[in-house]
This record gives structure tokens, C-alpha cells and sequence, in this order.
């Protein structure tokens, strides 16, 4: 005896479940995704100047401090100018714990829904730690 099964439908709950959900990542992607982009051009600033701490690490004090504050006020003025950055608050800070460097940039960002009035706001903190220990090659 042959059983008939029945085709399933086009359009059932399965199918409106997907439709959903690519609507969400396409709205997450339109709405938030440019906020986490400049995030990871903060990350690629704070990077770099890390790499310009190692290199100051070597310096005597007084300079050495001096260089220090020169490379933070330069990590933050190009984090606001590349990454677009707004918030009043934003504040890039460093922690020495020899041999290691730690720094943290902290700053809000406002993402607006295009419907409606609302609003979201990112709470941001990026760090990068990286180790500045001299190395003797001898």
C-alpha cells in the first residue's frame, strides 16, 4: 500500500522565521555595524600606538613621560578623527605594569533608529595590552 505524502508549503512558519531573521541582521548591519566599524579603527590606532610606546620605553625620564603623553594625545586625536567619534567623555589612558603596557580608550556612542524616536547607546572600551620589555640581542 503507497502512502502519499504531502508536499509541504511554500510559505509556512519555517520560511517566515528565515525572512525575519535576515531582516534583522540586514537592519543590525544598516544601523549598527558602521559603530563597531570605527571601533576596530580605534583598536588599529590604539596599535599603533603601542608600537610607539615600545619605542619610548627606552627613552630616559623626564622624556620618556613627556613621549608618553605626546603618543596618548595622538591616539586620541586620530581615533576622533578617523573613527568620527563625538562623545566629550572619550578618554584614552594608560597603565604601566613593567614589562607590560596596557591601554584603554572608553567613549559612548549614540546610534539613532531610523524609525521612530529612539536611540541606543554603545557603552565602547577597547584595550590593548602589549608587552614592552627591551630585548638585548647580545
Amino acid at each position: 500500500m503507497a502512502r502519499s505524502y504531502r508536499q509541504p508549503r511554500r510559505f509556512n512558519s519555517f520560511t517566515m522565521f528565515l525572512l525575519l531573521m535576515f531582516a534583522a541582521a540586514g537592519y543590525w548591519m544598516w544601523v549598527f555595524f558602521p559603530a563597531y566599524w570605527d571601533a576596530w579603527t580605534v583598536d588599529h590606532m590604539m596599535r599603533e600606538g603601542v608600537s610607539l610606546l615600545y619605542q619610548a620605553n627606552s627613552l630616559a625620564e623626564p622624556d620618556r613621560s613627556q613621549e608618553m603623553r605626546k603618543i596618548l594625545k595622538k591616539i586620541r586625536a586620530d581615533a576622533v578623527r578617523l573613527a568620527h567619534i563625538t562623545d566629550p567623555g572619550f578618554d584614552v589612558s594608560l597603565e604601566l605594569d613593567p614589562p607590560n603596557v596596557t591601554v584603554t580608550a572608553a567613549y559612548n556612542v549614540v546610534v539613532r533608529h531610523p524609525f521612530g524616536n529612539f536611540s541606543t547607546t554603545l557603552h565602547m572600551k577597547r584595550v590593548e595590552k602589549a608587552n614592552i620589555k627591551r630585548v638585548s640581542w647580545d
